[in-house]
């Protein structure tokens, strides 16, 4: 066996225990890069690099003039993100990390909840970061983006 891969088993070995973001930086040097024969493929769910797709943030406000509720919001982005992994042939199943930006965390998390635990069912749920923002429109309420395998 090859000192570099010995190097990245004993990294991502580590990384796993220490989780958090050092599992997503082991993540990355799972990755095979560009120079070691890897590539980067656009998908309709984001970038595909290996076996990862990283997809980009989603709204449920189209065109701008749709607003609603945070559930609406919710449930039109989780849709989107639905069928862009089924489309990069994956899906919600196999996500692995989510990103949740809300415009109002304090109070509207718990609707956002209800709606989030309706699309991941299973025993296992995708790790899950929620942060409060400011948009730069008054309609958004929330934006999502992750992080998902395909098999």
């Amino acid at each position: 066996m090859a000192e570099n891969t010995k190097e990245r088993r004993n990294f991502l070995q580590q990384a796993a225990k220490a989780g958090g973001a050092a599992g997503l930086a082991a993540m990355a040097m799972a990755v095979p890069s560009e120079a070691a024969g890897g590539k980067i493929e656009k998908t309709p769910a984001g970038l595909k690099i290996g076996n990862l797709i990283f997809t980009s943030g989603l709204t449920g406000v189209s065109d701008g003039d749709f607003g609603g509720t945070i559930e609406e919001q919710t449930r039109a982005t989780l849709e989107k993100h639905k069928k862009a992994l089924a489309e990069a042939g994956t899906s919600l199943d196999n996500v692995l990390k989510v990103t949740v930006y809300m415009a109002d965390i304090k109070v509207e998390k718990p609707a956002m909840n209800k709606v989030y635990g309706e699309f991941f069912t299973g025993a296992i749920k995708p790790s899950r970061s929620a942060i409060g923002i400011e948009f730069p429109d008054a309609k958004t309420k929330v934006e999502i983006d992750m992080i998902a395998w395909v098999p």
